[in-house]
């Protein structure tokens, strides 16, 4: 915990925010109003973060906090996070924009507050106001170990309400019911259209995702490891949650991931395999799954993997629709590129540096499809464009030369020696004869924003116009 914090932003460690009074809550709406106008009126949002609404439709954005835990057991401290998480994933896939644990996370850390805090409601609005949301969602839940006590409240910033709050109570074997139950509750709260009809279904069979028949130890083994645990202890717990739940996708996720991350490909792809591709995780699991194929050199079935997602762009009313990213088209090229289709590959490209113009790699890679096609005149200009996004990039540069003197035009060549000559590069320039070789040049875009995969974000600024490109995989597959 910081010692000191923003100066205006007050939370209370001891106790839950209080139950508001007539006065109270007169005194509380006049926060928000103060708290919240100005925010939604010009929202803070980073150089690299910045979110474009849909003309159209711009879905509302929800915020969960952890529920607080209000019981004297110890073995429930992971239910916090938990029914947190549950929440998430109970409510993506409808008609908002729900926030991740790793949303709220960075918002707290740049506004400097501890992720263990009992926040204020004063201090839930400056939370949210900072993360662009235009609700909380907050609970607490108490149990004497036979039965539990959930309870949650909705906290809408503009305008300014509270709901009353909205309460389950079961026994604690049957605390995932309980959890539905609530979330059905929430959903009316945030929109009756979505409210089931009296005498319907809303107990947890209602909810396809997470199961029906979730494990209460699953959701444990999965919460301790994302929330507590690294290295060794969180693989086995995520491989425990993964055993208990099999049908239960979360687990699969986050162990493709660490795999990922640690260049197992092999690993990451049999838990990749597991998320389904309509699930909330299923875009990344995706795209990763292909990213895994152009480093195990199969371009077939990477070029499968990018085509199915980039088909799933060109359904926009489709609930399994995405956006289209520059990443997944490059990607896309690569693969081409390597199965010799470098016309193809080229059009994926050019369409890839149109979505993105900053983005030096995307260039790079269309000239390198233009010089294994022979058309070394055709590749100056986009190598030229990469050179003038970054000048020190070392492979633009030796690529311009070469297709520079493949086409006579050697005193240009000798000008960008000339204006390089402090960092000269002493490795050998590339044999625009090799179009194997070339090929292994192009370069594999790593990984999807995961916020752009959100419904009703539009495509914004890329992360290129920070300096923040997409990582690269050599010739050998390793991320570099």
């Amino acid at each position: 915990m910081r010692e000191h914090l923003p100066r205006g932003l007050c939370y209370n460690v001891a106790e839950m925010p209080p139950r508001i009074s007539p006065i109270g809550l007169f005194v509380f709406v006049a926060v928000l109003c103060g708290a919240v106008m100005p925010g939604r009126a010009a929202p803070r949002q980073s150089a690299g973060d910045v979110r474009v609404p849909s003309a159209e439709f711009r879905p509302e954005t929800l915020l969960i906090f952890p529920f607080e835990n209000e019981s004297r057991i110890a073995d429930l401290d992971w239910l916090d996070e938990g029914l947190s998480e549950l929440t998430v994933e109970r409510l993506q896939g409808r008609e908002w924009n729900v926030l991740s644990r790793e949303d709220r996370l960075a918002t707290l850390e740049r506004l400097g507050l501890p992720d263990s805090a009992r926040f204020s409601h004063a201090t839930m609005v400056k939370i949210a106001s900072e993360a662009d949301a235009d609700a909380v969602i907050y609970g607490r839940f108490q149990s004497d170990g036979k039965t539990v006590r959930l309870e949650a409240r909705v906290l809408r910033l503009n305008p300014p309400s509270l709901s009353p709050p909205l309460v389950e109570t079961i026994a604690v074997q049957d605390l995932i019911r309980a959890h539905a139950l609530l979330t059905w509750r929430i959903i009316c709260t945030l929109d009756p259209k979505q409210c089931p009809p009296e005498r319907a279904n809303r107990d947890e069979s209602s909810f396809s995702e997470p199961p029906p028949s979730l494990r209460l130890d699953a959701l444990e083994n999965f919460v301790r490891a994302i929330t507590g645990s690294d290295g060794e202890q969180r693989l086995r717990l995520l491989r425990e949650a993964a055993r208990l739940m099999p049908a239960w996708d979360r687990p699969a996720f986050e162990l493709g991931q660490i795999y990922f991350e640690r260049h197992d490909c092999d690993s990451a792809l049999v838990w990749y395999s597991r998320v389904p591709p309509n699930r909330p995780d299923g875009p990344e699991a995706s795209f990763a799954t292909g990213v895994c194929h152009l480093a195990r050199n199969d371009a077939a079935r990477a070029e499968a993997a990018f085509s199915v997602l980039l088909e799933r762009t060109r359904r926009p009313r489709a609930k399994d629709s995405l956006p289209e990213l520059p990443e997944m088209h490059n990607n896309l090229g690569v693969a081409r590129l390597r199965l010799g289709k470098w016309n193809e590959a080229a059009t994926e490209f050019e369409r890839a540096a149109a979505l993105d113009p900053a983005e030096a790699d995307y260039w790079i890679n269309l000239g390198i499809a233009k010089l294994i096609g022979k058309q070394a005149a055709a590749a100056v200009t986009p190598l030229t464009r990469a050179r003038e996004i970054d000048a020190s990039d070392k492979d633009a540069q030796s690529l311009l030369l070469v297709a520079l003197e493949s086409l006579g035009r050697s005193a240009d060549a000798a000008e960008i020696r000339a204006e390089a000559a402090d960092n000269a590069d002493k490795q050998a320039p590339p044999n625009i004869q090799d179009a194997a070789a070339l090929a292994r040049l192009a370069r594999v875009s790593m990984n999807l924003d995961r916020t752009l995969l959100r419904p009703g974000i539009e495509t914004p600024e890329r992360q290129s116009t920070t300096g923040k490109g997409p990582r690269k995989v050599d010739s050998g597959g390793a991320p570099r």
